[in-house]
C-alpha cells in the first residue's frame, strides 16, 4: 500500500449539517448499469458490491492489521464514525456486520480523485443507508452533532495532518464513555518517542505527508487523549512505510501526568 494522499485540512470551512444523499447521484439506474460504471473511476478500495463483484481497488483489502481489528469488534447495532473514508470500504464493512446508523466523512478537496463518485457508486449498488459526510474536516466533526458514537475507525489520516493531536481530540469529543477507537497509520521504526516532521522532505515521495510518530509517540498522543489503548496489532507495510494499527477505549479518568487538562477534554478528567 502506497503512502496515500488522504488528507484532512486543519482549516475551518463553512460546511451543511445535512449528509449528502448518495445513492441520489445515480438514482433510479438498475444494477447492472450501475456495475457497468465501476470500471470507469479510479478506486482505492476493494469493496465487495455483492454476487461476486468487487470494485478495483489499487490497494487491494490494504492493511491486514486493520482487517484484524475490525474483526474484533461485535458491531451490531453500533453508531459508528468512519474518518477519511474514501471509497468507503471500512464504513461498508460495518454496516454489513450490523452497525447502525454508521456516518462516513471525508474532506474530499483534500485528497485525489476528488471528483469521482466512487462512494456514491458503492453507496448505490450496496443499497446502503450510511450518511455519507464529503466535506467535514476531522478538526470539525462535532458538526456532524453526535456526542456519543460506539466506534470510530481513523485510519490513514493522522500523519496527513497538521495537528493530529487536536484531531484525536475533536474525535474523543464524540465518543461516548467506553466507546471504541481504531487509529492505524503511519510510523517511524526508530526508537524513543517523538514525530517527524515533514515539509521540505517528504515521507514516502507523498506531499500530503506531515507528522510521522515513532509507534511510543502514537501510542502517547492516543494516550493524552482520554483514550486508554486495549491492543495492539503486528506492524504491517514495505520498506519505509511502516504501519501501525490499535484500538483504544473512551475513557473519564483522573489523569495525574496533566498539570492543567486542555478545555477541550476537561470534562474527561475526575
Amino acid at each position: 500500500q502506497a503512502c496515500p494522499s488522504r488528507v484532512q485540512s486543519h482549516e475551518r470551512r463553512n460546511m451543511t449539517d445535512m449528509p449528502e444523499l448518495a445513492s441520489m447521484v445515480f438514482s433510479g439506474r438498475p444494477r447492472a448499469q450501475l456495475l457497468d460504471m465501476v470500471p470507469k473511476f479510479r478506486w482505492v478500495h476493494a469493496i465487495d458490491l455483492g454476487d461476486g463483484a468487487e470494485t478495483p481497488g489499487v490497494w487491494g483489502k490494504g492493511n491486514p492489521s486493520i482487517t484484524e481489528a475490525l474483526a474484533d469488534i461485535d458491531w451490531r447495532n453500533k453508531k459508528v464514525l468512519d474518518v477519511g473514508c474514501w471509497d468507503g470500504m471500512y464504513s461498508f464493512y460495518a454496516e454489513a456486520r450490523g452497525a447502525f446508523p454508521v456516518y462516513a466523512t471525508d474532506l474530499i478537496t483534500q485528497r485525489d480523485f476528488s471528483g469521482q463518485p466512487t462512494f456514491q457508486l458503492a453507496h448505490a449498488i450496496r443499497n446502503s443507508r450510511i450518511l455519507y459526510y464529503p466535506n467535514v474536516s476531522v478538526y470539525n466533526v462535532e458538526v456532524l452533532g453526535i456526542r456519543d458514537f460506539d466506534v470510530v475507525i481513523f485510519s490513514g489520516v493522522y500523519y496527513h495532518l497538521k495537528d493530529p493531536v487536536r484531531a484525536l481530540t475533536a474525535l474523543r469529543r464524540v465518543m461516548k464513555e467506553g466507546a471504541i477507537i481504531i487509529v492505524e497509520g503511519a510510523v517511524l521504526e526508530d526508537v524513543g518517542c517523538f514525530a517527524k516532521f515533514y515539509y521540505k522532505d517528504h515521507f514516502c515521495g507523498d506531499k500530503s505527508n506531515w507528522w510521522v510518530p515513532t509507534v511510543n509517540c502514537l501510542r502517547q498522543w492516543v494516550e493524552c487523549s482520554f483514550l486508554r489503548i486495549v491492543r495492539e496489532y503486528e506492524r504491517w507495510g514495505h520498506m519505509e512505510n511502516q504501519r501501525h494499527t490499535l484500538a483504544a477505549r473512551a475513557v473519564v479518568q483522573n489523569d495525574p501526568l496533566y498539570s492543567k487538562v486542555p478545555e477541550e477534554l476537561e470534562e474527561y478528567h475526575v
